[in-house]
């Protein structure tokens, strides 16, 4: 089973700062490629369900192109015989995008009035979901959702800031006493961008985005991959998909060599073979060892001066 979360289709890349040499990178198009990637994977994996934990859509970025892009994978997902669960995040309920979708018969959009329940008996689960209504909502839906159905594997599907350590907006806030004394034997949340377990033993992860937006979202993008063992347990698996890739390169003054930036610069390849990484330096720098990083750097990477480098961009590709 494949669990997304934070799709925002429609929003493009920040922070690219273009040298010569460096790989042709669109920032508009880049996420809509990393979108279909997660989705072929999904088509081509082996998948037998698909969770999406809301923030389909961008409220900034609300246009036909978006709607389309989401529809067309809607209906491969159908196609393929992969029933869907979707709930809204904050910015899906500040788009009309949601509304105008024409879901095909095996995707389901829980309403954000009241919990629903999707069971699917061939695959012996359960997935219980609320979307958000409110840009602002302050009640924490996860209390009202339903109890656990017996001999089933039941799964929570929420868009949650949880108690908001590591979001800037609250969203249908909640605690993770209150995911545990659910007794679901996983929770697929959204909101949150990074990857992450929200607490040690609890059967619940944030998936985190399918694309970086910028130089603050660093790391492997794509989805979450949920292996049902026997008994139940499920396992979650990182899949990476996005084709580029942002990262930051550390080059302290009087602490670094050649060999420590290469290192660096080999430890992390792009997420697909005609991917990119995008390396931003931040803090005091000097200029040559910016320079070096940049002839180190192969022709699927462009190393940038972040802010407060200190060090005039140049290039010798």
């Amino acid at each position: 089973m494949a669990h997304l979360a934070d799709l925002h289709i429609g929003s493009f890349l920040h922070g690219l700062e273009e040298y010569a040499g460096a790989p042709e990178i669109d920032p508009h198009a880049a996420p809509y490629e990393a979108l279909r990637a997660a989705a072929d994977r999904i088509l081509t994996g082996g998948y037998d369900a698909v969770l999406v934990a809301g923030d389909v859509f961008d409220r900034r970025h609300s246009d036909s192109h978006a709607l389309a892009a989401f529809q067309e994978i809607l209906g491969a997902f159908h196609e393929s015989g992969l029933p869907t669960v979707v709930v809204s995040g904050n910015h899906d309920a500040e788009t009309p995008l949601p509304r105008k979708l024409l879901l095909p018969p095996s995707v389901r959009w829980p309403a954000a009035d009241a919990p629903e329940t999707v069971v699917w008996p061939d695959l012996g689960i359960a997935v219980h979901g609320q979307s958000v209504g409110d840009p602002d909502e302050t009640r924490d839906l996860a209390a009202g959702y339903p109890r656990r159905i017996p001999r089933t594997v039941n799964i929570g599907l929420l868009h949650t800031s949880l108690h908001g350590a590591w979001s800037r907006r609250i969203c249908a806030p909640t605690s993770v006493r209150t995911l545990a004394d659910s007794g679901y034997d996983y929770w697929a949340l959204g909101h949150v961008h990074h990857r992450l377990v929200p607490a040690i033993g609890l059967d619940a992860a944030y998936a985190g985005n399918t694309h970086g937006r910028g130089p603050a979202e660093a790391g492997g993008r794509g989805f979450a991959e949920l292996l049902i063992e026997d008994g139940g347990r499920i396992e979650v698996r990182e899949v990476h998909t996005a084709p580029v890739r942002y990262e930051t390169l550390h080059l302290p003054h009087g602490a670094v060599t050649e060999a420590g930036i290469r290192a660096q610069l080999a430890a992390v390849a792009p997420s697909a073979p005609s991917g990119a990484v995008v390396w931003t330096v931040h803090g005091p720098t000097d200029p040559d060892l910016l320079h070096l990083a940049r002839e180190l750097a192969g022709p699927q990477s462009m190393v940038c001066a972040g802010p407060g480098t200190g060090a005039t961009p140049v290039n010798r590709h």
